[in-house]
């Protein structure tokens, strides 16, 4: 069963925890009850109204004709910067000269702010440079931060293997440090949760019960 064919519930469903979300933070976001989520996800529950399925795809960040199923007017491709963040994951010529560390946490402090404030388009554009940067300082704590915020926001933008890519380049930078891991093991968790929705139109049920057992999780704050 391909995405098209999906009933929109499920579609629903699946773009839901592509967020992150629980049932009951997309009710709280639509000023609805967990119940009615519930139900509609499930297909008990009809959207035969245009204007609700607008407000869905408003909080989940997509076209309405994505819930739809419908296809778009233009093709969505791969987010514009993408292929510039793939590169530099892949690049090992480091450069001889870095900013200073000083300077360097600043920069990554700045690009936590942006992906907090859901500025990724923005985000996007910072990233290649500022992996260049922590690659040439050689300091495992920046180079764990930068990978995770290059994850997180591969995540956001629906680049599953990409993402995956690099949470593990932040495991491997973290070595054997216990802070770092932990910090780490929370974008790999981000990432594999979206590489199994891609492998399994049921992945989204076992992710949902994953991450409503979660509660206050880290994963979930830091999405």
């Amino acid at each position: 069963m391909t995405s098209d064919d999906l009933p929109i519930g499920r579609r629903v469903a699946r773009w839901r925890v592509r967020r992150s979300m629980t049932q009951q933070m997309l009710a709280d976001r639509l000023r609805r009850s967990k119940s009615w989520v519930d139900k509609v996800e499930r297909g008990v529950r009809t959207l035969d109204r245009y204007s609700v399925i607008q407000e869905l795809a408003h909080v989940l960040r997509v076209d309405p004709e994505v819930l739809l199923g419908q296809p778009r007017s233009t093709p969505a491709g791969t987010p514009d910067g993408v292929d510039d963040i793939r590169a530099a994951l892949a690049r090992y010529d480091i450069p001889r000269a870095a900013p200073q560390t000083d300077e360097l946490r600043r920069q990554v402090g700045h690009a936590w702010l942006t992906y907090q404030h859901a500025h990724y388009g923005q985000l996007v554009r910072v990233v290649p440079g500022l992996l260049d940067a922590v690659q040439g300082a050689r300091s495992a704590e920046l180079l764990v931060q930068a990978y995770r915020i290059t994850s997180s926001l591969l995540v956001k933008l629906g680049e599953a293997d990409l993402g995956w890519l690099a949470a593990d380049r932040a495991m491997t930078a973290a070595g054997d440090d216990p802070l770092l891991a932990a910090a780490a093991t929370i974008s790999v968790g981000q990432a594999s949760l979206l590489v199994k929705l891609g492998e399994a139109d049921l992945g989204w049920l076992a992710a949902d019960r994953a991450m409503t057992a979660a509660g206050d999780d880290p994963l979930l704050a830091a999405a």
